[in-house]
């Protein structure tokens, strides 16, 4: 992934992004099926907190498992050089928007812990969250498409970064920046390649890392010169990086994503796009750890746009500190005498 400490400069008169930090535990996980979770990987499967599968449809999970696979076949295509098709990805994304499956997916992303390759988790993560985006835009089936294939594509040129430089763990030397840097148009020759019909795509893949103020790259575009699409990726792409486990840094706690983001982005993205972001994301958003006004500690796991600061909760710890063997699941938005207090660090609860 692009490294955010060593690429994305936001500059220090725009808020500095604080490195706040978390390792995730392990507690009380265990290890699903391929038949439970419709996913095989080859590290040993992928984990859950035993009640996170209850809260989503055997649907949503197999269109995640498709979205998994077609990312890492495109990632394979494109190093082995060769040649992608829009189509296929267009047509599960058609089906996706159809059933009304965005939110859904989003939050099942969002709550999928990173055992598999990170930029292929990545490329799903960019696509449900720039389309719930999308959805608070009041984008028509047409533009969801747009912004969902473009999402799930605007990072190819990274595939063709050395692992070397991709996978360091120390702080990047200015020549390695500079290979990162130049991913955008290796990404947008590739896309120009499926022709004039998708020339608006290898535009958008070019501009994801531009912004407002003529402080990005490749080319120091500002405001207008910068497509929406565009726009969106690029603030999509930075929360995603930001709350995912790299190499060289643990995850930010997302609250904090969120809270880094909105300060240091003004002049950055467009105001309207930060907007529909809060919004849509809500600063607790899914898979976040927070502490209710009775003292108990939960995780949320939905969200709800009309009341951004009153979530669904799932209690793990009561008042009292005790972990709950028996999950309680509370609707903010129907216990008006209950509020979050702050958010929780998820090392606080191991």
């Amino acid at each position: 992934m692009v490294r955010f400490s060593d690429i994305v400069k936001m500059g220090e008169d725009k808020g500095d992004i604080k490195d706040t930090r978390h390792q995730g535990s392990e507690k009380d996980k265990i290890m699903l099926s391929e038949s439970q979770i419709l996913m095989g990987t080859d590290d040993g499967g992928l984990f859950f907190e035993t009640s996170l599968i209850d809260n989503f449809s055997a649907e949503a999970i197999a269109y995640y498992k498709k979205f998994i696979e077609k990312a890492a076949e495109i990632k394979e295509r494109i190093i082995n050089d060769q040649g992608i098709s829009p189509s296929p990805i267009l047509s599960i994304l058609h089906e996706v928007i159809n059933k009304n499956l965005i939110d859904e997916l989003y939050d099942y992303s969002m709550s999928v812990p990173g055992h598999l390759d990170e930029m292929v988790i990545h490329a799903v993560d960019v696509t449900f969250t720039a389309l719930k985006i999308g959805k608070g835009m009041d984008y028509d089936t047409k533009m969801l498409l747009r912004l969902g294939l473009a999402g799930f594509l605007e990072n190819v040129g990274m595939y063709r970064i050395p692992d070397n430089i991709l996978k360091k763990e120390g702080k990047l030397t200015k020549d390695e920046v500079l290979v990162i840097k130049g991913h955008p148009e290796i990404g947008s020759e590739m896309l120009g390649r499926m022709g004039e019909r998708y020339q608006w795509l290898a535009n958008v893949a070019l501009q994801i890392h531009e912004r407002s103020d003529g402080s990005g790259y490749p080319r120091g575009l500002k405001g207008p010169e910068i497509t929406e699409l565009a726009s969106i990726i690029g603030l999509v792409d930075v929360y995603v990086a930001m709350i995912k486990k790299r190499p060289y840094r643990d995850k930010f706690v997302q609250t904090d994503a969120i809270k880094s983001i909105i300060e240091a982005s003004r002049g950055l993205f467009p105001q309207r796009i930060v907007k529909v972001f809060l919004n849509q994301i809500s600063l607790f958003p899914v898979n976040s750890y927070v502490r209710l006004n009775n003292r108990s500690i939960g995780r949320v796991i939905s969200t709800n746009p009309d009341q951004p600061l009153r979530p669904t909760i799932e209690c793990i710890y009561d008042g009292s500190g005790r972990y709950l063997k028996e999950r309680q699941v509370i609707s903010l938005s129907d216990n008006p005498l209950l509020y979050i207090e702050g958010s929780v660090n998820e090392n606080e609860l191991s």
